[in-house]
């Protein structure tokens, strides 16, 4: 009797199956992901280049001890950026505008954007929370002026990044990468270059900002003490080292931290 044709395809098939490797092909180990290049607008803005800052503003000589003390110390504060600023933002070549400023007392402003904190930059605004500086002038006086005057040159850090087109190439850039790592890295250089900006103002107007010699080290005390909880601020190591470096060289070059090794903005 022949064959079944049925039973001697399956038996073919067996043999088929015999002649496979019983293992799974080895596959490739995961390549690490890379960030694609930074834009021009951030390695090579040409805020970079202007040359230091020339600030000739005494400290505001308000005390924090009312919500309207600490209105009256911001706004004469942002009167001094404005002009310390704006000459090295039309030397770079961009539009100069002057930022808006709302003080609140113990409650969240009213953002367009996701954000919570002590000092925000937002839209084209500077909010800071007056409580926080109320509260912490009764327990150190000398230390919350310090605070103070960081927090609002590193606020206006961020209006310069908004100025220069930095901020908009920043969020471009961080839609673009995958993975939180690299995105949380992104937002650490952002975040330390306005600390360093603010360290160029704050070191181009020390002669006239504080003729008490101890300025310089009450600075760097107050940024030498940040935290960095959500990974994306920069740790306090890395914080007071951009910071002072903008701090030492009164100058926007010294603020690059778009084109800084990981090491540098972890």
């Amino acid at each position: 009797m022949a064959d079944d044709p049925a039973a001697a395809a399956a038996s073919e098939a067996a043999r088929a199956r015999q002649s496979v490797p019983t293992t799974a092909p080895t596959k490739a180990p995961p390549q690490p992901v890379t960030a694609p290049p930074q834009p021009p607008m951030l390695a090579k803005n040409a805020i970079y280049g202007v040359g230091k800052l020339t600030a000739n503003c005494p400290e505001p000589k308000v005390k924090p001890t009312s919500v309207a003390n600490v209105r009256a110390y911001y706004t004469q504060s942002t009167a001094c950026l404005n002009a310390a600023w704006a000459p090295a933002i039309r030397k770079a070549g961009f539009t100069f505008t002057p930022p808006k400023l709302d003080i609140v007392a113990g409650r969240s402003p009213d953002l367009p954007c996701d954000a919570d904190a002590y000092g925000i930059y937002c839209g084209d605004t500077i909010y800071v929370d007056a409580q926080v500086d109320l509260d912490e002038y009764r327990k150190d006086p000398e230390l919350v002026r310090g605070w103070m005057a960081f927090v609002i040159a590193h606020e206006y850090g961020h209006h310069v990044q908004a100025l220069t087109g930095m901020e908009k190439a920043a969020f471009d850039r961080r839609l673009r990468l995958n993975g939180v790592d690299l995105a949380l890295e992104e937002s650490r250089r952002y975040e330390l270059q306005a600390s360093c900006f603010g360290g160029v103002y704050v070191g181009a107007d020390l002669a006239a900002f504080r003729k008490d010699p101890g300025w310089a080290d009450l600075f760097a005390k107050v940024v030498g003490s940040t935290d960095d909880d959500g990974y994306d601020h920069g740790s306090t190591k890395n914080h007071a080292y951009w910071s002072m470096a903008g701090f030492r060289a009164a100058s926007p070059a010294a603020c690059n931290t778009f084109t800084a090794t990981a090491a540098q903005v972890s």
